[in-house]
């Protein structure tokens, strides 16, 4: 697949049997979509990143997306790293307002 030629995006949770995605760029504001998870077909696992090859007119071509292992696996190092900082900021006790 060319990659130049593909979207990508996480499966950020799957609730019944709708999938909630994230789409993995650079720009401000991802795009987020809601759809039927068995239209990812083995994609449909929560925290999957997928690229999805686009058709003739730019459509996603969801039934062909790939799973992208080593890029799942930089994103939750990235996460566990922004965590483990916010957990060393934290003076822990209540908060008072």
């Amino acid at each position: 697949m060319n990659r130049s030629e593909a979207e990508v995006w996480c499966v950020d949770s799957i609730e019944g049997s709708i999938a909630i995605l994230v789409e993995v760029n650079d720009d401000a504001e991802p795009a987020v979509i809601e759809m039927a998870a068995d239209l990812l077909g083995d994609g449909a696992v929560e925290g999957a990143v997928l690229v999805v090859p686009l058709g003739d007119v730019g459509e996603p071509l969801w039934l062909q997306a790939e799973r992208d292992l080593e890029r799942e696996a930089h994103m939750r190092e990235e996460a566990g790293r922004i965590l483990e900082e916010l957990r060393a900021r934290d003076p822990g006790g209540d908060v008072s307002l």
